[in-house]
């Protein structure tokens, strides 16, 4: 583990230390503003955005730039510490961790439900032997109300 990251230890929460070893092992520093950022994304409810995680920190003062800010999503995407997700208002939003899934996501408070069987296995199956195409990913990103919304009377 990084000095830096040893004498702040005691000052973060423990999903942002986790994050940042996990950043450490794979071989990146851990900078102020990596830190700043991972503080942000933990303490969002939902899945957020590059321009939430800003107002975040620009509200605490401790904001790094917004190019800094898009510079770490991007990393932390790269070793699968964020997912990123597709919106419907803004081209990407993001969650905490990595395992490939799928989700479905409030259009009015942003909250995520992860979820693993999407049921197109047989269908991608089927495309590859239709197409040729050897398949290697897919994205299934369900939007509408969830129950918290609903019964507010979104």
């Amino acid at each position: 583990m990084s000095r830096f990251l040893e004498s702040r230890r005691t000052s973060l929460p423990t999903a942002v230390t986790s994050l940042a070893e996990q950043l450490a092992e794979a071989g990146y520093k851990v900078t102020g503003p990596r830190l700043a950022v991972l503080k942000a994304a933990t303490a969002q409810p939902g899945t957020f955005s590059v321009q939430e995680l800003e107002q975040w920190l620009v509200e605490r003062g401790e904001s790094p730039g917004i190019a800094s800010i898009f510079r770490t999503v991007r990393l932390l995407c790269d070793l699968h510490l964020l997912q990123r997700i597709h919106g419907l208002d803004e081209c990407h939003r993001y969650s905490i961790g990595a395992a490939h899934g799928h989700h479905l996501i409030c259009t009015r408070c942003g909250a995520m439900e992860h979820f693993d069987n999407c049921g197109v296995q047989v269908l991608i199956e089927q495309l590859e032997r239709q197409t040729s195409y050897q398949i290697s990913a897919h994205l299934v990103e369900l939007f509408g109300l969830c129950p918290r919304c609903r019964a507010a009377g979104a």
